[in-house]
């Protein structure tokens, strides 16, 4: 059995708060903090009410039945009768009610390979070539772990929140459809239609960004850096799955590392100048080599085949 993972910062303020606010419901001066605590990100109330859930789901579970020799005592309302005790029980029990697993699946997809998923709650996930990811649902949670590729999520409504982790970072759907591309280096997240909350952990910068339709951002793994942010056509995102790719302005670097998950061999540099030269266009991913060979005539570089099936690309 999978151990849950610690809470979070922002689940142990969501669970004091929701002990606080219980045990002392008529604190006027509690209930202001707690508000401004909401207001500081939706995902604070995402958390908060995703809590408040756990609590109904099982507040409805059945009890045992009281001993028929003692006189039945006063009913009282639930949360007397249970007290602060089992107020701060169930954010132990809670936390491990979210990882209790109702369905997983995972895809490990070859160069040459696409699969999509269909899951319980209506969401489907398409993984591109190249692409390792595992969708974990539980009674509580919805969770997609992208290890790297490119994954176009189309996320049904759900009680449950769905959080993406990718890359140190976590996308937080509110309902949405939007693409999510892992390499070894960037991070890169563009949404379609809806909305996204994009918290990139101990990112150097702004560590959380809102995502609406056709923005897209670029981030660095290490650091979670800022690279670049765009607005593009919303339809550009996730063309890959009509087998084409719409680049602004990407260097070499970057395209040979989205090219790396169509190919058994690597593209190498020759040199950093071709590491960064710029590219804008659109790339059509049924032919990629064909693409590589059309480079020397876009940009000042030469290609090298080698018999391993490695390219080599060098300024000249």
């Amino acid at each position: 059995m999978t151990p849950p993972r610690p809470l979070s910062p922002i689940e142990e303020a969501a669970s004091a708060w929701f002990v606080r606010r219980r045990e002392r419901s008529s604190d006027a001066g509690a209930e202001q903090a707690f508000q401004a605590w909401l207001a500081e990100s939706p995902r604070h109330r995402q958390e908060y009410e995703r809590l408040a859930r756990v609590w109904e789901d099982m507040a409805c579970l059945p009890r045992p039945d009281a001993a028929s020799a003692r006189p039945p005592a006063p009913r009282r309302p639930a949360f007397l009768r249970w007290g602060g005790a089992l107020a701060a029980l169930v954010l132990v029990t809670g936390a491990a009610y979210q990882y209790l697993p109702v369905s997983y699946e995972s895809v490990a997809n070859a160069s040459t390979q696409t699969r999509s998923l269909d899951m319980p709650d209506g969401t489907r996930v398409h993984a591109n070539v190249g692409t390792r990811v595992s969708v974990r649902y539980t009674l509580a949670e919805r969770r997609i772990d992208i290890d790297g590729g490119e994954v176009y999520i189309d996320a049904a409504s759900d009680r449950r929140p769905l959080v993406v982790a990718a890359g140190g970072a976590e996308l937080h759907d509110i309902g949405t459809e939007f693409n999510v591309l892992l390499l070894p280096d960037t991070l890169q997240v563009g949404v379609r239609s809806g909305q996204v909350m994009l918290d990139a952990s101990g990112a150097d910068g702004p560590k959380e960004h809102t995502l609406r339709a056709g923005d897209t951002v670029l981030l660095a793994r290490a650091g979670g850096r800022l690279l670049a942010r765009q607005q593009v056509a919303p339809g550009e995102v996730g063309a890959w799955q009509d087998g084409v790719a719409v680049v602004h302005d990407a260097t070499l670097q970057q395209l040979a590392g989205y090219l790396a998950l169509y190919r058994e061999a690597p593209v190498r540099f020759a040199d950093e100048r071709a590491r960064g030269l710029r590219l804008s266009g659109t790339l059509d991913l049924r032919h990629p080599e064909a693409f590589l060979d059309t480079l020397p005539g876009l940009l000042p570089v030469t290609l090298n085949r080698r018999p391993d099936g490695s390219a080599v690309i060098a300024s000249r």
